[in-house]
């Protein structure tokens, strides 16, 4: 990977392919399992821009916030000489993603969004208290676990009851990835999981964003997963669906191809000939 020194931090970043930029953006904890899904063929006509967030991975800390993480991603653009990028992102880093679009909506062409957790406040505002007290359940023994010196424990507790197999997910995608997200975990537990708390974009933010946005989803029995699909139909007019059944939250690196598929048709329903940058 190659590395620029951006916000006072050293981003590792990789640059696949030709064509319009993609940004792609992975989640917390494992800093390369969405290489899989960039990797696929139906999206090699697309520059793809895959990097490590802060305090991931080949990434220096100090780890940040959802304020930081958007400022990466404008330097990297910027490195990058890039204008403007489809973004593609998964879990956090779709959130990371929609907040990136709300800040500096020229920079953005596209959003696929796949499952991102909605704010907490948004689901306590619309009584999903199912989703709100398995998310409070999942972290309360994650913490626990992580300050108890137990970062695959404190994974497990949030993952295990919806994806059992998660460990092997992780490795098949990006092998020595569990011991990696280990080493990282505590820029998700000690920094970030604080900040999701107070993340918000509300109607006022979302306003900003015109581009088109894609919602996908793989888990409708999942809570949160369901959240996420209520809270971006409720912020935009122009979000577009995509489901694929029988799957789980970890999809986009368990069955890329499926996932790619769908992005790169939502892509190309709304891309503009010769607009490279």
């Amino acid at each position: 990977m190659e590395r620029t020194t951006v916000n006072g931090v050293r981003l590792a970043y990789e640059v696949h392919g030709e064509g319009d930029p993609m940004l792609v953006i992975h989640g917390g904890f494992w800093a390369d399992v969405l290489r899989p899904l960039a990797g696929e063929a139906v999206l090699a006509g697309h520059r793809r821009i895959l990097y490590h967030r802060r305090g991931y991975g080949g990434s220096s800390g100090p780890a940040g916030g959802f304020e930081s993480q958007v400022a990466d991603a404008v330097a990297l653009l910027d490195h990058l000489e890039i204008n403007a990028a489809h973004v593609v992102g998964h879990s956090e880093g779709a959130m990371i993603g929609l907040s990136l679009a709300a800040e500096h909506p020229e920079r953005v062409r596209s959003l696929s969004l796949l499952e991102p957790l909605p704010p907490t406040g948004w689901m306590a505002a619309n009584g999903l208290t199912d989703a709100l007290e398995m998310l409070g359940a999942a972290l309360e023994e994650a913490w626990d676990r992580h300050q108890a010196g137990e970062p695959e424990g404190a994974v497990d507790a949030i993952f295990s009851a919806t994806i059992p197999d998660w460990r092997e997910a992780v490795e098949a995608a990006w092998p020595g990835g569990v011991e990696q997200g280990n080493k990282d975990s505590a820029t998700m537990f000690e920094t970030e999981l604080p900040a999701l708390g107070s993340w918000q974009v509300g109607p006022e933010q979302a306003a900003a964003i015109d581009c088109p946005v894609l919602s996908w989803q793989a888990d409708p029995a999942n809570p949160l997963a369901s959240a996420g699909r209520a809270f971006l139909h409720e912020l935009f007019s122009q979000c577009e669906d995509a489901d694929l059944e029988d799957a789980t939250h970890f999809a986009p690196f368990t069955e890329p191809g499926a996932v790619a598929e769908a992005v790169a048709a939502f892509v190309a329903r709304h891309s503009t000939p010769a607009v490279l940058t």
